[in-house]
Parts: C-alpha cells; structure tokens; sequence
C-alpha cells in the first residue's frame, strides 16, 4: 500500500514542522532521496529561495522541480520525472487550480499510479488535500470557500489549516457530505500508511479532527490530546 503525508499547514524556517519533514524523507528509506516538488497550486511559481524546498535540500533530499504548466511538458516526460521520485510533494495554494492543471496534463492519472508503486506522497495545505476525494479551500470567488473534486486516494474530505481564519467553516460545511472528514491545524500532519491512519504533531503543537459521516460529522479530536 502507499503512503501518504498531509500537513495542515505551518512554517518551514522557524522550525515549527521540520519534524514533519523529517519523518517524510525517513519513509524514502534511503540516504539521499530523489524529491519531486510540485509548486501547481502556487501557478508554478517557485525558485530556489521557497522555504519548503530548502528544507528537503538540507535535509538530504536529491530535488527536482516539476512545473506542469510549462511548455513543451509532454504527459510522457512528467510520467518519467513523477514515477522517478522515491518522494513526491505537493506545495500550497489555490486547489481549483491544481487539480484543473492535474487533470488537463494527467498527472491526476500518474499520481494515482504514483501512489500504487509505494511513490510517497506528501505536502502541504492545498498539497495536503489534493490526495483525497474533496478538499475545502477558499478558491472561490472572492475568497469563498468551495469544495473541490480531488485525486480520491483517500476518501475522506479535508480541510488544513482548521485552527486559523474561516477555515473552522469546515465544521458546518462538512454536513452532509458524502464522505468522513478529516481536518488539520498548522503544525499537524495526518500520515496514512500500511492501511492506518496516524498523526505527527509539530514542534509547535497542532491537533487533526475527525468528522465522522455516520455520526453526523461530529467533530471528535483523532489521535489523541496533543503532546504538551
């Protein structure tokens, strides 16, 4: 089975979730490596200062940055760099977007055979919910909130950063759905591997949430009371 890392959200130079990071190039299992970074829901926007790169750099990790809107990317060319990867990340952003960029490239499809290999699949914020079947994110317009059809990996909705902002509208918006949810706060990742789901706090601390659809979506904290 795959594995899969969603952090909620949270500081890459302060510290605040180097731990998170540290147990994501740990999966790989090797001592250098190779790291595909996606920067789709930032509109492929990323050079060597994003932080979160920096991080896998020091790290250890053999980076490389894929930018699926750039031109002449052929699907056999990103298939190659993708399935190449022993670790693949996913950076924040704008949802809508991300998934509209995977699935007009088809990178929808190779993530998904990515995940069958036992690729690792990790990222952040919209990175983190791009791996399940639907992800809340303020894509809307004017800075609405929407839910947005994702790669269905995990099926279960998602929501990051639940602690901060509107973002806590997850709660209500969630009922009804036809999925569980999960939601993360900064500085929380969910980790699902070998067919479990568990959570790794930030040395900031961070709680993740469950939202079960056969209990009305109540909200009931998983994983535990957050380490003190």
């Amino acid at each position: 089975m795959g594995t899969v890392t969603g952090i909620g959200g949270g500081i890459y130079d302060n510290g605040e979730i180097l731990n998170i990071a540290e147990y994501i190039v740990s999966l790989a299992g090797k001592e250098k490596p190779r790291l595909v970074f996606l920067p789709t829901a930032s509109f492929d926007i990323c050079d060597e200062d994003n932080d979160a790169l920096k991080t896998f750099v020091s790290l250890g990790c053999d980076c490389s940055v894929l930018k699926l809107t750039g031109a002449g990317l052929t699907y056999a060319e990103a298939e190659r760099i993708l399935l190449g990867a022993d670790i693949i990340y996913a950076d924040g952003g704008n949802l809508e977007f991300m998934m509209n960029t995977f699935n007009r490239t088809g990178a929808s499809e190779i993530l998904r055979e990515a995940y069958k290999r036992g690729i690792i699949l990790s990222g952040l914020s919209s990175g983190m919910m791009c791996w399940f079947a639907e992800g809340y994110d303020d894509c809307g317009e004017d800075g609405a909130f929407m839910f947005v059809d994702c790669l269905g990996i995990l099926p279960y909705s998602a929501c990051p950063h639940f602690q901060g902002g509107d973002w806590h509208t997850f709660e209500d918006a969630v009922r009804g759905r036809r999925y569980s949810g999960f939601a993360a706060d900064n500085g929380a990742a969910l980790v699902y591997r070998d067919g479990e789901f568990s959570v790794i706090y930030g040395n900031e601390g961070g709680r993740v949430y469950f939202f079960d659809k056969d209990k009305n979506h109540r909200k009931e904290i998983f994983g535990g009371i957050e380490p003190v």
